[in-house]
């Protein structure tokens, strides 16, 4: 009696009081005397809800609906997510099953932690309506599992252990195993419906609904493809139970989807080395209208992300010749892809010199009218100038300067090089300076001596000085910007750098006993001797370009703010002796 009394009240339970029965039949047959005690014990139980065993998917959707009986599932794999559901899966592929709630959070790929009830929707598909559903804890916390492939005829599959409102009801008119709540993957010939629903048609005469998310993309041009979603179901009437595809990817199989290719990277083939670039593309197209998205190969080994920018930029920290090259792809298929032309960039290095910080503000330019019968009538007047701040080179520009320019590509590179200045260099073949060998000899005394990569670079003419500023990512200075770094003490102007008294042993000159007659000094030899800015060698060993148009009477006319020289002229301004 207590035997049959118990497997009447013990179905609803299922899973949850197994082990209870066989724990109760045992001891009963040990001590009938418990009698009262197991009836009154199972009295209690049946007043109470259960509570939440960790069970499987297949398990979950043997139970009936339920507001009082909790299933729990643990570290099951989420195969589809939308914003309010979400559908989990075995690892081994044999069940899955939907979870509703609001706001889960979780992603494709993540293992999912859900607690809920069990509840059957209008289209009689099984669903856990969730009250918890958080990512598993590591080390479980992502998993994946493939598709299971299968024709239109199996979408759906039979019915699976209908009991009420337990088990799961399959498609009408399919074959085989259920698989509602599994992540599948199907194929045939494309007819779209609306802009949200298609149907696939593998030649079974049963045409498989397949809905995408409002915005994702679908093209009438499509003939056949390969889908890959939710296998789910719907009601069209009392009877009629219908295969509905939530498709997570479309692989278009004819006509092929092409890339077109993009344009082959533009930016500055000359690159400094750490220094940051902007290389673009004009960009490619796919015939169905996806979106597509780029990746810059950078030839270092390094590339950018994926990106809807036809736009990256790079620093290269090693020098020499790269090959910069662009990938385009399509975002929704991610195998369609092509690749650029490639543009050969030449890494540089980066122009080192020192320079020297020179504040806003004025000073008296020229040379006082009291020193008129010693100097040159173009020194005169002196007359206020002010100027912002800038910076400009403590040293002159040595050869080992110049010769990263040189080796960088400079005189074969236009984009250093002013029309004027690429016209004078082509027509007479220019690729370095006159006197750039080491070994130079201009007479006596000294006669021959070396130039090393400490020496000041000379033999350079205007365009030649403008392109290598260019280079450096700087610009020559105006008569202005050097006159105040070579004399301004802050209250007047010196003569000289270092005071208004000649002193030949204080430059490198004719005279001097450190390095006499003709020839140049390393830079740095009258460290001793800057101007007041700091700077070496304004008087002395080289003449140096300044960018202004020469006049002979432009003091006279000048601008007293910035002034940058006549607008035009015959020659350069030269600075220093």
């Amino acid at each position: 009696m207590i035997y049959s009394m118990y497997e009447c009240l013990k179905l609803p339970y299922d899973t949850a009081l197994r082990g209870r029965k066989r724990f109760i039949e045992m001891d009963c047959l040990v001590n009938c005397r418990k009698i009262g005690i197991f009836i009154i014990l199972l009295l209690i139980w049946c007043a109470v809800p259960s509570f939440a065993v960790d069970i499987s998917i297949s398990a979950a959707k043997l139970m009936p609906d339920s507001t009082t009986t909790s299933v729990s599932l643990k570290a099951k794999v989420v195969t589809y997510a939308a914003a309010n559901y979400f559908y989990i899966e075995e690892d081994n592929r044999n069940m899955g099953i939907r979870v509703e709630k609001t706001a889960h959070g979780l992603t494709v790929g993540m293992r999912a932690d859900v607690i809920g009830a069990m509840k059957t929707n209008a289209s009689k598909e099984r669903a856990i309506l969730a009250s918890l559903a958080i990512q598993t804890a590591s080390p479980n916390s992502t998993g994946t599992v493939s598709p299971v492939g299968m024709n239109s005829k199996a979408i759906g599959g039979g019915n699976w252990h209908v009991v009420g409102t337990g088990g799961q009801r399959g498609a009408t008119d399919t074959i085989g195993v259920n698989n509602t709540g599994l992540l599948v993957r199907t194929w045939g010939q494309y007819q779209q419906v609306d802009a949200t629903t298609f149907t696939v048609e593998d030649g079974s005469g049963l045409y498989i609904k397949c809905t995408v998310p409002t915005g994702a993309f679908l093209h009438s041009g499509w003939q056949y493809v390969s889908v890959t979603g939710i296998s789910s179901i719907y009601k069209i009437n009392n009877f009629i139970y219908l295969p509905n595809i939530l498709v997570r990817d479309i692989s278009v199989v004819l006509p092929l989807e092409v890339v077109s290719s993009p344009g082959t990277p533009s930016g500055n083939t000359s690159p400094v080395v750490n220094v940051s670039e902007v290389y673009s593309t004009t960009g490619a197209t796919s015939n169905y209208g996806h979106t597509v998205e780029y990746r810059f190969n950078w030839g270092d080994g390094a590339s950018s992300t994926w990106s809807t920018s036809t736009s990256a930029s790079h620093a290269w920290s090693a020098l020499g010749t790269k090959t910069v090259t662009v990938t385009a792809r399509c975002q929704a298929h991610p195998s369609v892809m092509v690749t650029s032309a490639g543009r050969t960039i030449t890494v540089i290095d980066q122009y080192t010199g020192e320079m020297i910080s020179i504040p806003a503000g004025s000073f008296a330019m020229g040379t006082l009218d009291s020193y008129v019968a010693s100097h040159n009538a173009d020194e005169h007047p002196q007359h206020p100038v002010a100027l912002g701040a800038y910076s400009i080179g403590k040293y002159e520009v040595t050869r080992g300067e110049y010769r990263k320019f040189i080796n960088a590509g400079g005189y074969s590179n236009v984009l250093y090089w002013s029309t004027d200045g690429w016209s004078w260099k082509v027509g007479i073949n220019r690729t370095e300076p006159t006197s750039w060998t080491a070994s130079q000899n201009w007479g006596t005394p000294p006669g021959a001596f070396t130039q090393t990569d400490n020496h000041p670079v000379v033999g350079v003419c205007y365009y030649e000085a403008e392109a290598f500023c260019n280079w450096a990512v700087g610009h020559l200075p105006t008569e202005a910007q050097w006159e105040r770094a070579a004399r301004w003490t802050g209250s007047r102007a010196n003569v000289f750098p270092w005071g208004d008294t000649w002193d030949a042993e204080k430059c490198n000159n004719w005279n001097d006993s450190l390095y006499p007659g003709s020839q140049t000094a390393p830079f740095g030899s009258y460290s001793s001797f800057p101007s007041p800015s700091g700077c070496q060698d304004m008087a002395g060993n080289a003449w140096e370009w300044c960018k202004d148009w020469y006049l002979v009477d432009y003091y006279s006319q000048s601008p007293t703010s910035d002034p940058q020289g006549p607008a035009s002229g015959s020659s350069r301004v030269l600075r220093g002796g």
